[in-house]
């Protein structure tokens, strides 16, 4: 945390103190995380979804991320869970446990053995090979997880056959309430390519953009109300266990 300093978009530590003898980190405070808040959202009528507002926190993450990825930093657990939000709707990236500074082959080999798979991208599951461009990937995801309203990351395929999946070109679906331009910017994330892979300081001004309302995304979500407007708020349940895995097992 000494070495990323601060920013306002990542978590930052007040200080520490002993605890029954056992010393504990202060952090400053966030109510929920991200994952919980666009659950929540799940149980709203389409209308009344903050649509403005989980674009500003996606664009919050990635400059977030820009600003780690200047201090030569990767993050390797990135995800809806591990973004807090304020009460005023602040996102802090946290949890920086699997976090590291890469050697020049971008290539860690003291690789902790468990990891949140379904956010990992090909070459971090294939070379375990982590860069700001496996960050971009996992962010991808999380923007399927802010999109889906919190869905588990390829439902549905079994974890020991993801790396198929990927690596045969499949990418998960659009989600409903992502817009064409947002479902293209998660499937860019996700380029097997690490070199045509966006960086952060390209995602932050796309998505400023669309947060100054300059891609008309307004315009979709109105008429998606409409559409749905018969439809009354999902009782879904979508509890998610995070599955990590033994990525030499994959």
């Amino acid at each position: 945390m000494k070495i990323i300093e601060y920013d306002r978009n990542i978590i930052c530590m007040l200080g520490w103190r002993m605890i029954n003898d056992k010393p504990a980190i202060v952090f400053e405070l966030a109510e929920q995380d991200l994952l919980q808040y666009v659950k929540m959202l799940k149980l709203r009528d389409i209308r009344e979804v903050p649509f403005k507002t989980i674009i500003s926190i996606l664009w919050q993450i990635a400059k977030g991320m820009e600003f780690i990825a200047s201090k030569d930093i990767v993050h390797r657990d990135l995800a809806a869970r591990n973004v807090l939000l304020t009460n005023d709707f602040q996102a802090k990236i946290s949890d920086f446990g699997l976090a590291a500074i890469p050697n020049s082959n971008m290539k860690e080999s003291k690789l902790p053995k468990k990891l949140p798979v379904r956010w990992l991208s090909i070459e971090a599951l294939v070379e375990k090979l982590f860069s700001e461009k496996s960050d971009v990937w996992a962010f991808g995801v999380l923007m399927y997880e802010a999109f889906s309203l919190g869905q588990d990351p390829y439902a549905g395929i079994e974890t020991q056959k993801l790396l198929k999946f990927l690596r045969s070109g499949e990418r998960m679906s659009r989600p409903e309430l992502a817009t064409n331009g947002m479902y293209e910017m998660m499937c860019r994330c996700w380029e097997e390519n690490i070199e045509t892979r966006p960086k952060f300081e390209v995602l932050v001004p796309k998505l400023r953009d669309v947060l100054e309302g300059e891609s008309g995304y307004s315009k979709y979500y109105e008429e998606l109300a409409l559409e749905q407007e018969d439809s009354g708020p999902s009782n879904e349940n979508n509890s998610m266990t995070l599955e990590v895995l033994d990525v030499d097992s994959l």
